[in-house]
Order: C-alpha cells, then sequence, then structure tokens
C-alpha cells in the first residue's frame, strides 16, 4: 500500500511539475517582428530571445536525388482517400451583429496584452500622374490620421512613427516598414477558453457538415 501511494504522489508530482512548466512558457511573451522594404518582406517569430525565420521561406538546394527518391520515385503512388465529408459556410445562420459583438469582447479582452514595441512606416507616393499622386497623398494622409489614433487608444505603443509624403517627380512608389508586436500566450488561451462554449455553439450553427459527393 505504501508504495502505490509513493507511486501516486510521484505522479502527481510529475503532473504538478508539467503544469507549472507549461504555464510559465505560456507567460513568456510571443511576437511578430517584420521588416520591408520595396516588396521585399522577411518576417521572425519571436519567443522570447528565441527567433524563428518564417517569411521569406528557406531556399532549398538543388542536387542530384538520392538512391533512395529515385526509388521511391517509381513507386506506385497510393491513393488518396476520398473525403466523405466536407464543410461549408451555413449562410442562413451568418448574424453579422452577433459575429461583430463576439469580436468586440474578445478584442476587449486582449486589448491590453498585445504590446507594439516598434512601429515605423515610411512611404514616399510618386506616379507618372502629379494629380494622382496629389489624390494618393491626401487619401494616405487622411487613413493615417485615423489609423495611428485608433492604435494609440487601442493598444500599448512603445516607438512609433509613420511618415506619409509625395515626390511629385518620382515615378514610383517607395516605402518602408518595421514593425515588433507580441503577446503572452497564456492571455489568449485564456480568453479563448472564456468563450469557448460561444464559440462552439457559433462553429455548430455556421459550419455545415454534408456527405462528400464523389464522381467515379
Amino acid at each position: 500500500m505504501s508504495v502505490l501511494l509513493v507511486i501516486l504522489a510521484a505522479v502527481l508530482a510529475l503532473a504538478l511539475f508539467v503544469l507549472l512548466l507549461l504555464l510559465l512558457l505560456l507567460c513568456v511573451r510571443t511576437g511578430i517582428d517584420a521588416i520591408g522594404v520595396n516588396g521585399d518582406v522577411s518576417i521572425e517569430v519571436r519567443y522570447g530571445p528565441v527567433r524563428i525565420p518564417v517569411w521569406p521561406p528557406p531556399r532549398r538546394e538543388k542536387g542530384t536525388p538520392s538512391s533512395e527518391q529515385q526509388g521511391d520515385a517509381h513507386k506506385p503512388r497510393k491513393k488518396r482517400k476520398k473525403k466523405k465529408y466536407r464543410y461549408s459556410l451555413n449562410r442562413d445562420e451568418l448574424d453579422i451583429g452577433e459575429l461583430a459583438d463576439l469580436t468586440h469582447r474578445l478584442h476587449s479582452d486582449l486589448t491590453d496584452t498585445i504590446q507594439i514595441s516598434r512601429l515605423r512606416v515610411r512611404v514616399v507616393i510618386g506616379t507618372d500622374d502629379a494629380a494622382e499622386t496629389g489624390m494618393l497623398l491626401g487619401t494616405s494622409a487622411a487613413l493615417t490620421g485615423m489609423i495611428v489614433p485608433f492604435l494609440e487608444n487601442t493598444f500599448e505603443m512603445k516607438d512609433y512613427h509613420v511618415d506619409v509624403d509625395a515626390d511629385f517627380e518620382a515615378d514610383h512608389t517607395e516605402w518602408a516598414f518595421t514593425v515588433f508586436c507580441s503577446l503572452r500566450p497564456l492571455r489568449v488561451l485564456w480568453c479563448l477558453l472564456r468563450h469557448s462554449g460561444e464559440l462552439y455553439r457559433m462553429y455548430k450553427r455556421m459550419i455545415k457538415k454534408e456527405e462528400a459527393i464523389t464522381h467515379e
């Protein structure tokens, strides 16, 4: 009996340790670091000090295939299993008001956990037509005047600067940006668990499951 108690205590202690370790890992800030200059964009996912490149994807070096790969190429391909069911959006159950309300509440729960540590944008508009350049400059300035205050009032922002200008003699637009935003995964998980019942009921109503029709 004492041996069973010792084993049970060890299992409970191990489970508690794993749970605490998981909670600790979920508390580490996870973010996206993106940099772009005139069409070239690089994106990294940062988990604490760890950086994981996401875009552009790593290039694979072209080489001669190995003997195993050549042998696999001659093997007959397995037939893919036909899907028994297919899923589609049930538009009749789509309630825009309910969806907007849920989105607003999710946004409110996550507002204070999203941190924009760096946001710098530089755009110089240029086209072949000076009138079109002026119209684009006015539209961009108006959008900047709406988006930047919204971000300031919604998220925690530290280092940010947005500059939109025009070059009436240029024939193309140049732009550059750098942004780093992060959050704690534990807070996202807690928010999803808090609204899990409502999210599941909405999913069951809006996603329609049907038998897949296959043609021989």
